[in-house]
């Protein structure tokens, strides 16, 4: 489960904004499940990868919900107590630091946090046992006592418990990962991801902004809307293309014997080589390398690399490629040492 803590989103302000590497990623899982059956239709790419960014936003709000009922699962036990026939002292003053964490009132007060899950009806209620087991695994939690034991806690000690709850309870259960998959095929790989955004968006919050917004649109700005269409595009309509370059540098190898993930994953690196002009060459390598170590072999990522080397070495030096923009121009140099071992 170590594969999308290695994509982090990258954020400056309190939203979980899909970016680059997400869409990247997302698009990477459509056109290679279509590429697998040889279905490669653009309409149904695009609102696959729509869809799939929705609901990767959806768990998003869905696991803080997850948070937000073991709280109120605690509170419920701690009434319960009080209404023993033989309560004990402990029971009738109990210790309601939990309840009143300030970081937990601001996500379950916040509007588009409530809004998410009335819209999308976000609730845990088939689950009751799952969230009992959480509950419990956050009592014996050592950091757990000590939170209670705190004479008042700061804003800063409830961030610590939120994350503990967050990384330790919620994102080290593999029954809930294995209830996630069941709910969406979307969410098969995402948990880590979301789980992530959630450490990134709680260690950001601040006291002094309660109405702070928790998530901004689909896409981070129409730039963003059109890479993720664009990519799918060129990768589409000019596969022809893409392939008879892929082979041609792969002369030693035979097309149909490289792994089916390494042909899909340079297929996009030259979209975006020969299609996106203010995006850097560096960039886009270091991207699509990335994602090979996570996707495809071991030796995937020495053997794209040099793929990529030897084809942006030579379609720079014959003007196919037209970078424009500040920094742009030059700004690549081969890996010559990767690719003389090819």
């Amino acid at each position: 489960m170590q594969l999308f803590f290695k994509y982090s989103i990258q954020r400056s302000e309190f939203e979980f904004m899909v970016n680059r590497r997400l869409i990247r990623i997302k698009a990477f899982q459509v056109i290679f499940a279509q590429s697998v059956k040889e279905d490669l239709n653009f309409d149904f790419s695009i609102k696959t990868l729509d869809k799939s960014i929705l609901k990767t936003q959806e768990m998003f709000f869905l696991l803080f919900r997850l948070i937000i009922d073991i709280r109120d699962l605690a509170e419920a036990k701690i009434e319960n107590n009080k209404q023993k026939h033989l309560a004990s002292a402990s029971d009738l003053n109990p210790n309601t630091a939990f309840l009143q964490n300030k970081v937990l009132q601001q996500i379950s007060e916040n509007y588009q946090f409530g809004k998410a899950v009335e819209q999308h009806k976000l609730n845990w209620n088939k689950f009751e046992p799952l969230v009992e087991k959480l509950y419990k695994e956050l009592l014996v939690h050592p950091l757990f006592s000590r939170y209670l034991a705190l004479e008042t806690s700061t804003y800063k000690d409830d961030k610590k418990m939120v994350n503990v709850l967050l990384e330790d309870i919620i994102g080290g259960s593999d029954e809930l990962l294995s209830i996630i998959e069941d709910m969406s095929i979307f969410w098969t790989e995402d948990f880590e991801l979301v789980i992530n955004t959630m450490l990134k968006t709680v260690r950001i919050l601040k006291e002094d902004s309660p109405k702070t917004l928790i998530i901004s649109e689909l896409y981070k700005n129409d730039d963003d809307k059109v890479f993720g269409r664009d990519l799918i595009k060129f990768v589409i309509q000019d596969r022809d293309k893409h392939l008879e370059i892929i082979e041609k540098y792969t002369k030693n190898w035979e097309v149909d014997r490289i792994m089916q993930v390494d042909i899909v994953l340079m297929e996009m690196a030259l979209a975006e080589i020969l299609n996106m002009n203010t995006i850097p060459l560096k960039v886009t390598l270091d991207e699509y390398i990335e994602l090979s170590k996570f996707y495809s072999s071991v030796k995937s990522k020495t053997f794209i690399n040099g793929i990529l080397d030897k084809i942006i070495e030579e379609l720079s030096l014959s003007g196919m490629i037209q970078k424009k923009g500040r920094g742009l121009i030059g700004q690549y140099t081969p890996n010559v040492t990767n690719a003389e071992q090819l």
